[in-house]
């Protein structure tokens, strides 16, 4: 599957629900996501997902760094697995894994969505 498999619609219907989580839970300055469609998976990015502040606590603090890892991770992980079933349904795949990575130092998160091998 590619993302020329998935219709405009459905990707553009992710994207905002995702996007809308992630402000809704979080705030920052997010503004766009971008999807990418594989075989093995789906990969949400999201830039500038964190407040300015957020990011300068990575470069002046390394207590703040593990605790705030952890919260972003936290929630970051309840978004992702909040929208497997929506996922599922525009992919017609089996999502065996929601895997949230936060880049603290860019400022961006990523939702890598593995689909379950048949």
């Amino acid at each position: 599957m590619t993302i020329k498999s998935l219709e405009t619609s459905l990707a553009e219907r992710i994207k905002r629900h995702i996007l809308t989580a992630w402000q809704d839970g979080h705030g920052g300055s997010a503004e766009q996501i971008h999807l990418l469609l594989g075989e093995e998976g789906l990969v949400l990015l999201i830039p500038k997902a964190l407040y300015k502040a957020e990011v300068a606590l990575t470069r002046d603090s390394t207590n703040g760094i593990r605790v705030l890892d952890r919260y972003l991770r936290t929630l970051l992980s309840a978004v992702a697995d909040e929208y497997v079933p929506l996922i599922e349904e525009c992919t017609q795949q089996v999502v065996e894994d929601a895997i949230p990575l936060v880049d603290l130092r860019a400022g961006w998160i990523t939702i890598f969505y593995r689909f379950k091998k048949i």
